[in-house]
């Protein structure tokens, strides 16, 4: 089992002496760990290096060969045996699920953003010239010109004054509790029409899912979320993208800036009526959202859905024969995905 975001190089040249995976099976916890951002190189030469790169797979010498199982993701365009596992089974404490959403919303959006992705210094920085600050509401863990985020991205031009940093509740550093969500959040989420979500995958050509996402869905947000194929994947799942109001022709472009500002771009004047948009027919189908990712089997369907007939008797046959990967997976907790 490796977890992604821990995954980093040994010495030396950032992107050398990258550890070899023996095991034929792979579990991969969380995101994807990325190549150091060399600052000194311009936009074109920075986008050859990045693009599409899977840094786990990328080094292995026979990576096609190894079973990738991937508990954060719902898709990766790299044609490796990937088997798409996602831990959808929600635990919040105190959570209400017979909440009714209300056609009255306070914001036209809220985005919640802590470490400063690439896309989400972009969108702090696209909301600030865009919106008035008193059409949303958001947290930044982070503040553009006061840590100097503006030295990592040279190749954007003109990229407008950032968010402040601004946060709320505990700090998240300090590990994120069952009830976070329902006490700190949720207020402020379900009184939004929409819920601008910068999931973590930016470089490769797959989409992460995390926390975030899952919180748009339980307030009865309409989803604006960012991620190579997102919007398709969800959909594969069995999740309304709201697709007829959200314009997500941009999910398949390969340049993530280009990508990443042409979602929020396609958006705006959704976003700036945003408050004309519901009706009781789409408070049904934030409900239906809501509804199916508390389905207790949620966690199957998607595997079922995301994967092919044959990945999915992959993973029974990884189960079923190696029961001490999933004992590892869940960190101690065995759960059986597949019936």
């Amino acid at each position: 089992m490796i977890n992604g975001s821990d995954y980093c190089q040994r010495s030396g040249d950032p992107d050398k002496n990258v550890p070899i995976i023996k095991e034929d099976i792979v579990f991969v916890c969380d995101c994807l760990p990325e190549y150091y951002l060399d600052n000194k190189l311009g936009k074109n030469p920075l986008l050859d290096k990045q693009l599409g790169k899977n840094m786990l797979v990328d080094t292995q010498t026979n990576p096609k060969d190894k079973i990738w199982i991937y508990d954060g993701y719902l898709y990766l365009d790299d044609n490796m045996n990937n088997i798409f596992a996602p831990v959808m089974d929600l635990t919040i404490e105190d959570f209400n699920e017979n909440d009714k959403p209300s056609l009255s919303r306070k914001y036209k959006f809220v985005t919640f953003n802590h470490k400063p992705r690439l896309h989400r210094i972009i969108a702090s920085s696209w909301i600030n010239q865009n919106f008035d600050n008193n059409e949303y509401f958001y947290t930044a863990g982070f503040n553009v010109e006061q840590e100097n985020l503006r030295d990592h991205l040279p190749f954007i031009d003109n990229l407008y004054e950032g968010l402040p940093m601004k946060m709320i509740g505990p700090d998240p550093n300090n590990g994120i509790t069952k009830d976070i969500f329902v006490d700190i959040f949720y207020p402020y989420a379900k009184d939004s029409v929409f819920n601008i979500v910068n999931e973590v995958g930016f470089w490769e050509y797959g989409c992460h899912l995390s926390e975030k996402t899952f919180w748009a869905l339980l307030s009865h947000n309409i989803p604006i979320v960012s991620g190579y194929a997102m919007a398709t994947s969800m959909e594969r799942i069995g999740f309304d993208m709201f697709t007829d109001i959200v314009d997500y022709t941009s999910e398949f472009i390969k340049d993530p800036f280009e990508r990443t500002y042409r979602l929020l771009n396609d958006n705006k004047d959704v976003l700036k009526n945003a408050h004309n948009i519901l009706t009781k027919d789409i408070l049904k189908r934030l409900e239906y959202n809501k509804t199916l990712l508390l389905k207790p089997d949620i966690s199957q369907i998607a595997i079922n859905n995301l994967n092919t007939p044959d990945m999915v008797k992959k993973l029974k046959e990884i189960l079923y024969n190696n029961i001490t990967y999933m004992t590892k997976f869940y960190q101690g907790e065995h759960k059986v995905l597949i019936k």
